[in-house]
């Protein structure tokens, strides 16, 4: 097939428009139907059928290539699923050993696992929340759960906060911080049960 210039996007569509056309003609003495170039508006079947099938092969690609990219996604999708929600880490006693809750031991030389950075559990992948230890002090330091019900507070350094949704109040010390979140937030019914 000869040189076709096209057009970008266009590229099938020219190539077919530029094929010769035929017409057909009696031959001078009648005997017989000749083809003739260049009038009428007939197409060679066997160059358009090449052209046709060149798109469709293009098309094919292109259809297994977004497939492949579609088991992809859906792959990314499901790990993600899989990832979403905590995983909660307990420590054992004053040890450096702390359990996952998706069944893993782990192990620190020095302080837990907030200390040293970890974010995310190392096995399951979901975001890591480490298990608030029930205070053996007085009732005094119970804080109320967050404004969203989580149960998953605390206090330290000045700041009274819930580890899931980042809700937090700043004071000068821890004490005042505590104060002031449970003056702002209601204790549950559960707890005022006890």
């Amino acid at each position: 097939m000869r040189d076709i210039k096209t057009r970008k996007g266009f590229e099938y569509w020219d190539k077919i428009c530029a094929l010769k056309h035929y017409g057909f003609i009696h031959s001078p003495d009648n005997s017989r139907v000749l083809k003739a170039e260049g009038i009428g508006n007939w197409i060679d079947k066997h160059e358009a059928q090449e052209i046709v099938d060149q798109a469709q092969d293009e098309v094919n690609q292109l259809r297994a290539e977004r497939d492949a990219l579609q088991q992809r996604l859906n792959a990314a999708d499901q790990m993600n699923d899989d990832r979403a929600g905590t995983c909660e880490w307990s420590r054992e006693d004053d040890s450096g050993i702390w359990n996952s809750g998706c069944g893993e031991t782990w192990s620190f030389h020095e302080d837990g696992p907030e200390e040293n950075g970890m974010h995310f559990c190392h096995s399951c992948g979901k975001h890591l929340v480490v298990e608030v230890a029930e205070q053996e002090q007085d009732d005094d330091w119970h804080m109320n759960p967050c404004k969203q019900g989580h149960r998953d507070v605390g206090a330290a350094g000045g700041v009274a906060a819930c580890n899931q949704c980042d809700e937090k109040i700043e004071a000068a010390t821890t004490q005042e911080a505590f104060e002031r979140w449970n003056a702002t937030h209601p204790a549950s019914e559960s707890a005022e049960s006890r």
